[in-house]
């Protein structure tokens, strides 16, 4: 099994599709052509593809043993370990198995072991080693390792650590993989792989990896305008720095159907909040030819400073996937001198020589890391280590520039499957990690193939019954930096909080530039051609709200499956995270206008109203001064009445600009009677909005 294979898990159909497909067309096609489909699928490393191609052909042919065995390895690769038993299993029961299928015994030994069947497993290993001649002989130096290995986790099973697991569910996974949990105040990002390529032409098309977010336990959603983004490559990994000032990430591109190559990039938030276009991080830390990926970026005590983590196949490792770290730049990505508005990054510094971490590796595949600066320690997922079965994940601390001996994690954290992509929060109990254990979703349950999903964990409060037995937290730990918010939908968020202690940053006008304020359709007032209204906006953000279900439903209407899902995740996104949250936003915006005036500052705060197009343009202009009017009441109601009399006196104004419906994105409905998709599709109801785009002191 590959990293990549492990981590990703790609798949380039729906397993069940391709399965119906080939069943309705075999009759159509020359039986051998099934199978030659499937060895090219096999050269293309697309080994859920292989699955179904052998299949069809088994379903008429299903007694040739040599497919079945081509079958059985297709399926161990994809990690589909019932449908490669079955496989096995069929061929075991055939006279001809022992002679003409010598490393029989020792893939089921490798089947039991990744389902964590630890004593059977022992057993085939034992058989294998028993009946081995000819070219089997080649492995009986890792059928040995391997039984040695499985002794060992049974040894780590009878100790779990008393860690509580939680899957995060569809809100926040699908059945493709999702990976690379992290938080940056109360945000998770993550990566998916469940994400159509435009410009695929297959049917159904390929997938591409993207990065996304979940507020407040929301719904994960993309991060929004401004976030790197791109079509003919995968996304995926993001590592903030200490400040929130820069990211770290991977962009990745297709070598074949099942191995990728990637390189690693940084894109800077300026002082607007914004993300600036990113640029690929120079040599010596990309190498060409080679893999750099899965950042990780902690502030280490012995460097003084933030030290950059990742994951290479580069030369001068022990093998496959190793560990390395460098050291950062300390002035330029510490105080990190952010541009203007507007501005691109400038010149990036020199990097040092990447430093392999030779006590970490092995010679088998060690990858995922993550520092964790209040402790200095290092986790990171490895095949090589004596764990469980796949990646287990480890944990070594570090002191100046040596290692501690790698210590497994223990059962709990790990399984027999793949455990990857370890975050612990600085509270040092709770975090994240990826893994395609049982619980996580799949493509097809048949064969229960795929994918990494995330879970959430919490390790117990007896310290001491937890394997890695993390230190305190330093009193005076320099990376408990307040952490910038990264940009959402909206291009100026307030900041996200920072860690419990110190306090987070105050918020300042500026921040609330962008803030969108979401009214329901017609609203307020329908069917008037009065430019004012006495309603203030609480009145009508809190009736819309009320609506969030109906609007999934009407969104959803005849939708079925993962469609229908789809479309309710869709909505209730927009109202968790749009419209709650400007409504939120207003309100911390007025109390700090209210400040901002019984100081003595003279302000102005300038709106701009929008509307979807189902009405005409006249009546639209008219509806977008209507809804500025509510906000500007809302300001007048806001605490009782605080606010009006600065409004009155004029040291606080709020100016209006009504555009209408003549700044709608194309391709909003205005069929009046499709209410789907011109009243309850998030994109029309994202139209129906007013911004607050500009808050200035007047002198």
């Amino acid at each position: 099994m590959t990293l990549i294979q492990s981590i990703r898990m790609k798949p380039f159909f729906f397993i069940f599709s391709i399965w119906c497909y080939a069943a309705t067309t075999a009759s159509l096609q020359p039986l051998k052509a099934w199978e030659r489909a499937g060895d090219e699928a096999v050269q293309q490393k697309d080994y859920g593809a292989a699955i179904q191609y052998y299949n069809t052909f088994l379903q008429r042919e299903e007694d040739d043993l040599s497919v079945w065995w081509k079958y059985a390895d297709c399926a161990r690769l994809f990690n589909a370990y019932a449908e490669a038993e079955k496989g096995y299993e069929k061929i075991a029961r055939s006279e001809k198995a022992k002679k003409h299928y010598p490393l029989l015994e020792y893939r089921m030994g490798e089947i039991k072991k990744n389902q964590g069947e630890y004593n059977d497993a022992i057993r085939h290993f034992e058989k294998f080693l028993h009946d081995t001649s000819g070219p089997g002989i080649d492995l009986r130096d890792d059928a040995i390792r391997e039984m040695a290995n499985i002794r060992d986790a049974q040894t780590i099973v009878t100790s779990p650590a008393l860690v509580e697991i939680k899957h995060l569910g569809k809100e926040i996974n699908s059945p493709y993989s999702d990976f690379a949990p992290i938080v940056v105040g109360d945000t998770l990002f993550f990566s998916s792989y469940r994400f159509d390529k435009k410009e695929s032409r297959k049917r159904p098309k390929d997938k591409i990896t993207k990065v996304m977010i979940s507020a407040k336990g929301g719904r994960a959603r993309e991060p929004g305008k401004g976030f790197p983004v791109a079509d003919t490559a995968h996304i995926a990994h993001t590592a903030f720095s200490p400040d929130g000032h820069y990211v770290v990430f991977t962009v990745c591109k297709d070598l074949n159907a099942s191995d990728i190559r990637c390189e690693l990039w940084l894109t800077v938030i300026d002082r607007r909040n914004r993300w600036l276009p990113p640029v690929r991080l120079p040599e010596p830390v990309n190498m060409p030819g080679y893999t750099s990926t899965q950042p990780s970026i902690g502030f280490d005590k012995h460097y003084q400073g933030p030290v950059l983590w990742f994951s290479s196949d580069r030369p001068g490792g022990k093998g496959k996937m190793d560990l390395w770290f460098v050291p950062l730049d300390t002035v330029f990505f510490c105080e990190c001198a952010l541009p203007l508005p507007g501005k691109k990054i400038g010149k990036l510094p020199r990097f040092g020589k990447p430093q392999n971490a030779e006590a970490l590796n092995t010679d088998e595949n060690d990858a995922t890391p993550f520092f964790h600066s209040p402790t200095q320690k290092i986790f990171y997922s490895s095949e090589g280590w004596p764990g469980l079965g796949g990646y287990d994940i480890f944990s070594a601390g570090k002191d100046s520039t040596l290692f501690s001996e790698p210590r497994n994690a223990g059962a709990g954290l790990n399984t027999s499957y793949n455990d990857l992509y370890f975050y612990l929060k600085q509270d040092g109990k709770n975090g994240y990690l990826s893994s395609n254990r049982p619980g996580s979703f799949f493509l097809d349950e048949t064969s229960r193939a795929c994918c990494n999903d995330i879970f959430s964990f919490r390790l117990p409060k007896e310290e001491e019954k937890y394997s890695p037995q993390l230190p305190p937290v330093a009193p005076e730990d320099p990376t408990a930096l307040v952490v910038k918010s990264p940009p959402e939908t909206d291009p100026n968020p307030d900041p996200v909080p920072a860690q419990p202690d110190p306090p987070a940053k105050e918020p300042e006008l500026q921040d609330f530039v962008g803030l969108p304020l979401f009214f329901d359709n017609d609203e307020p007032d329908k069917r008037t051609r009065k430019s004012i209204t006495k309603k203030h906006y609480e009145e009508t953000v809190l009736a819309y709200l009320d609506k969030q279900e109906e609007y999934r439903n009407r969104f959803a209407t005849g939708l079925l499956g993962e469609k229908r899902d789809a479309a309710e995740i869709l909505t209730d996104d927009f109202f968790d995270n749009e419209v709650r949250r400007g409504y939120d936003r207003l309100i911390q915006l007025a109390d700090l206008i209210l400040l901002r005036v019984q100081k003595g500052e003279t302000l102005e705060v300038l709106i701009k109203g929008f509307t979807s197009p189902r009405a005409q343009t006249d009546y639209n202009l008219i509806l977008g001064k209507r809804r500025i009017s509510s906000v500007k009441n809302y300001f007048e109601f806001f605490a009782d009445g605080a606010l009006k009399p600065y409004i009155q006196s004029g040291q606080l104004k709020i100016s209006e600009t009504s555009f209408g419906e003549t700044a709608a994105r194309s391709g909003i409905s205005d069929d009046l009677r499709d209410e789907r998709n011109s009243v309850y599709h998030p994109e029309a109801a994202r139209e129906r909005r007013v911004e607050i785009v500009e808050i200035r002191e007047r002198h």
